[in-house]
């Protein structure tokens, strides 16, 4: 189980915003701070669109808050490129697109893991099959 706030600290790590001291909540990092919840629950709910899951969750609305995805290593690995990457887009999108870059590698490689649904496949023009109707 990860905390918004710990995710936070280590996007701040990535884009070197921690105090002399190694905090990550400083005056200097307040608008981030404001933006982080909003932007959690974005890439939170494109996660859970990607992997097909439909429950309902609850939205983050401050830093300690439960990240609102199951697995700690992704909310740890990924997500705080994902939001380095979006709390930079218009201050430094140099460093922006690279991070943008990796989240969507890391992501790509959390949803490679899932499997594939395998469903019948439903004939919906019944008779057309063998060739029935190929002179047309």
């Amino acid at each position: 189980m990860a905390y918004v706030g710990d995710i936070f600290e280590a996007a701040m790590g990535l884009m070197d915003e921690l105090s002399a001291e190694g905090e990550a909540q400083t005056s200097d990092t307040a608008e981030y701070v404001l933006r982080t919840p909003a932007i959690i629950n974005m890439l939170a709910g494109e996660l859970k669109m990607l992997t097909g899951e439909r429950e309902d969750w609850l939205p983050v609305e401050s830093l300690d808050d439960t990240a609102p995805v199951a697995d700690t290593s992704y909310a740890l690995s990924a997500l705080p490129y994902g939001l380095a990457a979006n709390l930079l887009v218009d201050e430094n999108p140099s460093a922006a697109s690279f991070y943008q870059q990796r989240y969507e590698e890391l992501r790509a490689y959390y949803l490679s893991r899932f499997r594939a649904s395998v469903d019948d496949i439903e004939r919906l023009y019944g008779g057309v099959e063998y060739g029935e109707f190929a002179a047309w």
